[in-house]
């Protein structure tokens, strides 16, 4: 009985240790400086536009950096969007800028190893009455130019496809400890009885 609780303790602390021996990301702290006023961070950026997210996918650079890349219908451009899409990148760290599909956002982007790239440093953001730095960027822009919206590729099905693809491991590890601390529990009240 001793041996099957030892047994059921070890793969549990296994289990649990899993993250530590995992490869992990790196963590890199983010240093922000933050522009005074909408044309000070147009002019600071590569690129000054209103967008609405298209689709969000992961992007691994050669140096296996990951990133999000996250296409994007554009609405209006000051500076640097000569087209109706673009994709900007955010990396997997601490300056990650957060995305959502279908939210639409002023952003102020920088150009990065040919990329546009976009942190959560600066004056960009979700294009809502109740963003009020954002709705003052937006007044004090003016009017940029406009783009007409491409039509949908309908990659909606493939982003939620991919999403719950992702999202099942944890469930899978969660209920295999489950099932090793019950078949242990049940292995040693019934050897008890006997």
């Amino acid at each position: 009985m001793r041996r099957i609780w030892k047994l059921g303790i070890a793969l549990v602390l296994g289990f649990a240790s899993l993250p530590l021996v995992l490869p992990m990301q790196k963590a890199v702290a983010c240093s922000c400086e933050f522009p005074e006023n909408a044309e000070d961070a147009k002019q600071r950026a590569a690129a000054t536009f209103t967008g609405t997210v298209k689709h969000i996918e992961e992007f691994e650079d050669d140096r296996k950096e990951k990133y999000n890349a996250v296409t994007l219908d554009v609405d209006q451009s000051w500076k640097g969007v000569m087209q109706p899409e673009m994709v900007v990148y955010t990396s997997w760290s601490s300056c990650q800028f957060g995305f959502d599909r279908g939210k639409t956002y002023l952003l102020y982007t920088h150009d990065h190893d040919g990329r546009q790239e976009i942190t959560n440093c600066g004056r960009s953001g979700e294009v809502v009455q109740t963003n009020a730095d954002v709705i003052k960027d937006l007044q004090d822009l003016g009017t940029g130019t406009t783009f007409a919206k491409p039509p949908d590729g309908g990659t909606e099905m493939e982003d939620e496809a991919a999403a719950t693809s992702r999202s099942w491991l944890p469930f899978v590890l969660g209920g295999c400890a489950l099932i090793v601390i019950v078949a242990g529990g049940w292995i040693a009240v019934r050897s008890r009885r006997k």
